[in-house]
C-alpha cells in the first residue's frame, strides 16, 4: 500500500519529535524562554498559566488540556503572573536530574513540551507551511484522539516508570501529527506543502510524483491520475500548493536529493541520476536554483558534520 503524502512529507524533512520534559509547580513563578530555533509545542497537563509571546499584543491564557505550537523565532514567557520577575529557563533546566523540574511552590500546575527536530532545509519547509503559532484550547483538543494522547502523555510523564521517556517521545510524535491534522482540517491552512499533502483530489498525483520522482511525469499523466482535465488540475494544484505541479516535482526532487547528499558515501552524479537527471551539470543548475547553493556544498557540509561529531 502506498504511503500517504503527509507521512512522506514528514519523512522527507526528517521530522523527529523530541520530548523535552517540562516543569510542575504552584504559587508565584515566571520563566523566560529564548527564541526557539526549532518548532516547539507545549501541553498544559493540569492547572493554568499565561504565555506572553514577543511580538503579540495580548498574552495567551492556557488551561488544562490546551496545546500551543510555536514556529516563530520569538522569545516568550510562561508564568502564573506575568507581572512577576522572570527567571531564565536555562537556570532552571541546566543540570536538572529529571526531565520535569519544580518551580515555585506546590504541585497544582504541569507544563510539558517538546520540539520537532528537522534538518536545516526541512525545518524551513515546515515553518513556511505553518502559521507563527497555533493555540488549541481544551474544548478543541479535549475530545477524540488528540485529547486521549494528551492524557496519556501526562500519565506517562508523571509515572516515571521504566520506559517512560521512550513512551513520552512516541506519544509526543503522535501528538504532533494530531495537531497537524487538526490544523489541516480547520480550513485555515495557507497554500503550501502541508496543505497539498492532505488534499484528497491531489493525492493520486502526489503518490505518483513521490513514488517515482525520477520519472519524467507529464501534466497530462498527473491530471489523468487525479481524474481532472489538464487545465483544472493545474489550476487546483496551484491554488492548493502555491506553485505549478511540475515546479512542485522539481522541488520535491531537490529536497530528496539534499537528503541523499547528506548520507556518507553519496556522490553528486549518483544522486543526480536517482532524481531523474541525465547530467550532473543540469542537476547542479536545478539544485542551486531551488536550494540556493550547490549540491557539492550540501555534501561537504554533511561530511564536516560527521567529522565534528566523531
Amino acid at each position: 500500500m502506498p504511503r500517504d503524502a503527509l507521512s512522506q512529507t514528514l519523512e522527507l524533512v526528517d521530522a523527529r519529535t523530541i520530548y523535552a520534559g517540562g516543569f510542575f509547580g504552584g504559587g508565584g513563578w515566571s520563566i523566560r524562554f529564548p527564541p526557539p530555533r526549532k518548532i516547539k509545542f507545549f501541553v498544559v497537563g493540569r492547572g493554568a498559566c499565561r504565555l506572553a509571546l514577543d511580538g503579540t499584543e495580548k498574552p495567551f491564557d492556557l488551561e488544562q488540556g490546551d496545546v500551543f505550537l510555536l514556529t516563530r523565532n520569538a522569545g516568550f514567557t510562561v508564568a502564573s503572573d506575568l507581572s512577576l520577575d522572570s527567571q531564565p529557563a536555562h537556570e532552571i533546566f541546566t543540570g536538572a536530574r529529571s526531565p520535569i523540574v519544580p518551580v515555585g511552590e506546590g504541585d497544582d500546575f504541569l507544563f510539558l513540551g517538546g520540539h520537532l527536530d528537522t534538518d536545516h532545509a526541512g525545518g524551513r519547509l515546515m515553518m513556511e507551511s505553518l502559521p507563527d503559532y497555533l493555540h488549541l484550547t481544551a474544548a478543541e483538543s479535549g475530545t477524540g484522539r488528540l485529547g486521549a494522547l494528551i492524557r496519556e502523555l501526562v500519565e506517562e510523564a508523571a509515572s516515571r516508570t521504566p520506559g517512560a521517556d521512550m513512551a513520552c517521545s512516541s506519544l509526543a510524535h503522535l501528538l504532533l501529527i494530531q495537531i497537524l491534522r487538526r490544523h489541516l482540517s480547520s480550513g485555515a491552512v495557507e497554500t503550501g506543502w502541508l496543505r497539498a499533502a492532505c488534499d484528497e483530489r491531489l493525492a493520486p498525483a502526489l503518490a505518483l510524483m513521490h513514488g517515482e520522482p525520477s520519472r519524467n511525469w507529464s501534466l497530462v499523466e498527473l491530471a489523468r491520475a487525479s481524474a481532472m482535465s489538464r487545465t483544472a488540475f493545474a489550476q487546483h494544484f496551484r491554488a492548493v500548493a502555491g506553485l505549478p505541479p511540475l515546479t512542485y516535482l522539481t522541488e520535491w526532487r531537490m529536497r530528496q536529493a539534499e537528503r541523499a547528499l547528506r548520507k556518507q558515501g553519496s556522490s553528486v552524479a549518483n544522486v543526480a541520476h536517482a532524481v531523474g537527471y541525465g547530467s550532473e551539470a543540469a542537476f547542479s543548475t536545478a539544485f542551486k536554483r531551488v536550494m540556493g547553493h550547490s549540491p557539492r556544498r550540501s555534501a561537504e557540509a554533511s561530511r564536516t558534520t560527521v567529522d565534528v561529531a566523531d
